[in-house]
This record gives structure tokens, C-alpha cells and sequence, in this order.
């Protein structure tokens, strides 16, 4: 803290941003980085760049217009919420989960669609199809989705060493094939 001289007076106040010296950066680092700075071809945060893009060409592009965008909108929504409840959000998982995002927010948008052309109507009949066939695909997606998530958080508990403790009062698993 510096003491400055006001009105014949001796008051504190806080250092000006000149008087402050320049702190030492950290150098970026050199992993996965060409001679330039740059990230390298095959460096590990690019190969996840180009998967998430992916994931999101999958939702539907951020530049769309009108009912597609609309569309997109509601597959990122129903992406982020799903993966936030799954136990895990493997790369199989997340690739997964945006098919059954896409199919769920098709089915919303085709529901709409039917609303507004009239359910009586052969048009609305026709709009309600399509939603309810997105949403029998949304269904199959997501039950296999969990069970893909459930794979892999037990594989990652198992790399990390977890040890079921009640793994021995658990029922054996009943004999297959034939049995005699």
C-alpha cells in the first residue's frame, strides 16, 4: 500500500497500475504444440475438438433459421441434460446420446406440427405418424444409451480400482445353455 499526500494530508490508497511491476508468465506449453505455438496434428485436445464437433454437426447446426433451428436448439437442450444424468458421458455414450437428443426433439417438433394442422385433419394424422415413430426411435435409443453408460462407469470404476463390497451376497448369475 502506498501513502499519497492530499490536502496536506497523509492517505492511503491503492497502487496505480503503473506502479505495479509485471509479473513473470508461464511459457505455453509444449506438448502437443509445433514450433510456432501452434497445437500439433494429433495432439489430444484437438482429437476431442473435432469429436465434439462432430457431436454437434450430429445436433444440428447453430446457423440454422426458422423450425430447424428451433429443432437444434431443443436436441442441445435434451443432449445436456440426458449426459448430465447418465453415469457416464463416455465418447460412445455422448455419440449415442445425440442420435436419441435429435430423434427426441424431431418428435417435439412434429408434435407441435400436428397440434397446429389439427389432429382430425389427414395432415395432422400424418405429422402425429411421423412424431410417434421419432419417438419409439428416442426410446430404443435411449434405453440402449443407458445401458452404454452403465458399461463404462462400471469399466472406469474398475480401472480405478473399486471393489464392489456387496459383490458377494449378490445372487450368481443363472447358468445358461443346457443345463443337466
Amino acid at each position: 500500500m502506498t501513502i499519497e499526500q492530499s490536502h496536506g494530508k497523509a492517505r492511503p490508497c491503492l497502487p496505480r497500475a503503473s506502479d505495479l511491476t509485471p509479473s513473470e508468465t508461464d511459457t505455453k506449453p509444449t506438448g502437443g504444440r509445433g514450433d510456432h505455438g501452434h497445437f500439433a496434428a494429433g495432439n489430444r485436445t484437438g482429437i476431442a475438438a473435432r469429436f465434439t464437433h462432430t457431436i454437434r454437426k450430429s445436433l444440428g447446426t447453430a446457423e440454422a433459421k426458422g423450425e430447424t433451428l428451433v429443432v437444434a436448439r431443443d436436441a442441445r437442450r435434451v443432449f445436456g441434460h440426458v449426459l448430465a444424468a447418465l453415469p457416464s458421458d463416455a465418447a460412445p455414450v455422448r455419440a449415442l446420446l445425440a442420435v436419441y437428443a435429435r430423434h427426441q426433439a424431431l418428435h417435439a417438433y412434429y408434435s407441435n406440427k400436428a397440434e397446429a394442422l389439427g389432429l382430425d385433419t389427414v395432415e395432422g394424422r400424418e405429422a402425429l405418424a411421423i412424431a410417434d415413430r421419432q419417438s419409439q426411435r428416442a426410446e430404443r435409443v435411449l434405453v440402449t444409451c443407458h445401458d452404454l453408460a452403465r458399461v463404462h462407469a462400471d469399466t472406469a470404476r474398475a480401472r480405478q480400482g473399486f471393489v464392489d463390497p456387496l459383490a458377494a451376497w449378490r445372487k450368481p448369475p443363472l447358468p445358461t445353455g443346457d443345463v443337466k
